[in-house]
């Protein structure tokens, strides 16, 4: 019984807590990138507008380009996701 159990706490352990396959793992990773994209841009931004002395404008402007890029990039990846998982069914 002792060599049983031992097989199937080995088992417990190789299983991963969640399946890399999963849709919620493809949605949260697209919404990361979406955080990201935006982030790098305002941060660029920033260091612009303190190299080039100017009050906000480049961190505005970059922070709504990155927004726009990146949900642009968002929307594209969650139609190429539901089209994958419609073709699936």
């Amino acid at each position: 019984m002792s060599d049983n159990k031992k097989s199937s706490l080995k088992d417990f352990f190789k299983k991963p807590l969640i399946n890399p396959d999963s849709d919620y793992m493809k949605y949260s990773g697209i919404g990361v990138q979406l955080a990201a994209t935006i982030l790098i841009f305002l941060f660029i931004g920033i260091w612009l507008d303190k190299q080039l002395d100017t009050k906000f404008i480049f961190t505005l402007a970059l922070t709504v380009l990155g927004f726009s890029g990146g949900f642009y990039s968002f929307y594209l990846s969650v139609k190429k996701l539901n089209d994958k998982k419609k073709n699936k069914k």
